[in-house]
């Protein structure tokens, strides 16, 4: 542990792994309960080394049972070797990882624009620069992102011009609304925006995921409206909304600022009425099915919800479907059970997205829980 502590930064990360890989070789006639006893000890160790202001309770609940892969170091027990993630990287273009045969990549920055005039261009294959102008403006691709530059204010008698950016299965991207609001879209999503803000508010339409960081303007309030089921206005906040049809519930989860919820109601007695929720910085709504309430979360877990837009999978006691329509969306799978298949299961403990599918599985395996890939169809098996 000397060599680790004098040598800090990248070259210390590459001896770390030269003597993990060194010490992770098993003996002859080593039992699987001793190799694992053998991989706790060692792990502890050297994240204690790495970190000797880390207080040891802060390694010991780890569960190998329970935990599908850790922030710093992925633990594989039953190949006996170690595989380096590092710590988490801020959020770039992601670079699809090279899958072996019978492997799946990740997904990447990919959508499809739609104009207005039905016309639709293939964004991760288009070139960066001046794409379209629609309605006074100009789109133009910078990277991985979708940008609208306002030549000068439409006027309010002008006819609304409509836009959408799609992501499939396995593709993620970002925007740059006319009034200079950023989305970041997950995979499955889209949103449809004017490619001019005019009147009192500036509305748009989501389905899927998507991340909002808001240009405040108090004279024009920011609405969105999520699957036609409910609508978030700001003045100028960061939220996040989770709508996929898929998921038992809407999630509305605000990062900072201040929104409204507004969802409709129904009940036996009564039409539907309209409801109004209003969060503050830290909590969730959850919207479930119509007649039921929105159940208000005070300290929602930020990480796990603003993982994705991070470049990670996290996760926080979530069972084994929910993690498996995570995977789905990503790496663009169907996704099947066989009978006695431990769908029940917890899992805790965080991913990279670059990492190819089987890549993920492989780690999934460590905790008893089995797959096989065929073609793009991910079975789950006892």
């Amino acid at each position: 542990m000397e060599l680790l502590e004098n040598n800090p930064g990248p070259a210390g990360e590459e001896l770390l792994q030269q003597q993990l890989l060194a010490d992770t070789e098993p003996a002859a006639g080593d039992s699987d309960p001793v190799l694992r006893q053998r991989l706790e000890n060692r792990f502890a160790n050297i994240v204690q080394a790495i970190s000797p202001q880390r207080p040891p309770s802060r390694i010991a609940p780890m569960r190998w049972t329970r935990v599908a892969a850790a922030a710093i170091i992925l633990v594989l027990l039953g190949g006996g070797a170690y595989y380096w993630l590092g710590k988490p990287i801020k959020p770039g273009p992601l670079a699809g990882a090279q899958p072996s045969q019978n492997d799946i990549a990740p997904g990447s920055d990919k959508a499809t624009l739609t104009l207005a005039d039905g016309r639709t261009i293939a964004l991760d294959s288009a070139a960066s620069g001046a794409l379209a102008s629609q309605g006074g403006a100009t789109i133009r691709k910078q990277g991985a992102r979708l940008i609208y530059n306002s030549r000068r204010s439409a006027p309010a008698t002008a006819r609304t011009l409509y836009n959408i950016l799609s992501t499939p299965r396995g593709g993620r991207y970002q925007l740059t609304l006319p009034d200079g609001t950023q989305v970041w879209l997950n995979a499955a999503s889209s949103i449809r925006y004017p490619t001019a803000f005019t009147g009192a508010q500036r509305k748009v339409f989501v389905t899927g995921e998507a991340y909002f960081d808001v240009h405040t303007n108090a004279a024009m309030p920011f609405i969105v409206q999520v699957n036609d089921r409910a609508e978030v206005e700001v003045l100028g906040t960061r939220f996040n909304i989770n709508a996929y049809t898929d998921e038992p519930v809407i999630n509305t989860t605000l990062l900072e600022g201040k929104i409204a919820l507004r969802h409709f109601a129904a009940s036996r007695t009564t039409a539907n009425r309209q409801l109004t929720t209003i969060l503050s910085p830290g909590q969730q709504a959850q919207l479930a099915p119509q007649n039921e309430p929105v159940r208000i979360v005070a300290h929602a877990d930020i990480e796990q919800v603003m993982a994705w837009k991070n470049g990670l999978f996290k996760f926080d006691n979530v069972d084994l479907k929910k993690l498996m329509r995570q995977l789905a969306r990503w790496y663009d799978v169907e996704v099947s059970y066989e009978p006695g298949a431990p769908v029940s299961e917890q899992f805790v403990g965080e991913m990279q997205q670059s990492l190819s599918l089987a890549q993920v599985l492989k780690g999934l395996s460590g905790m008893g829980v089995h797959f096989r890939i065929e073609g793009r169809k991910l079975i789950v098996m006892p």
